[in-house]
């Protein structure tokens, strides 16, 4: 394709750790037995722990990815994610530290 871009634009030294932190929008709603289901743009991988920040409850919850299967949801192609809440104790107010959804 003409235009694209051909010179790196990122480079990683070798040996870093860290951790990726992305933003996405997904509805969620509860489901019995500590679990959430969640529609989201972007599929997950199952057994992948993630971070939901509720905002109007100002709550995150911490979770893990159960099932991620694709749907047609108005019209489009989403993913349903099933997941399953971590321990009450892994989940904290937002009010108490700054965090994001993590993937």
């Amino acid at each position: 394709m003409l235009g694209r871009r051909s010179h790196v634009r990122v480079s990683f030294e070798s040996g870093a750790e860290g951790v990726l932190s992305l933003s996405r929008d997904v509805a969620v709603r509860v489901r019995g037995g500590g679990q959430l289901v969640a529609i989201s743009r972007e599929a997950a991988v199952t057994g992948e722990r993630v971070r939901v920040v509720l905002h109007d409850d100002a709550v995150d919850v911490l979770a893990d990815v159960v099932e991620s299967r694709p749907i047609i949801h108005d019209g489009a192609v989403r993913y349903q994610l099933l997941l399953r809440c971590r321990p009450r104790d892994a989940a904290a107010s937002n009010t108490d530290r700054v965090s994001e959804p993590t993937r």
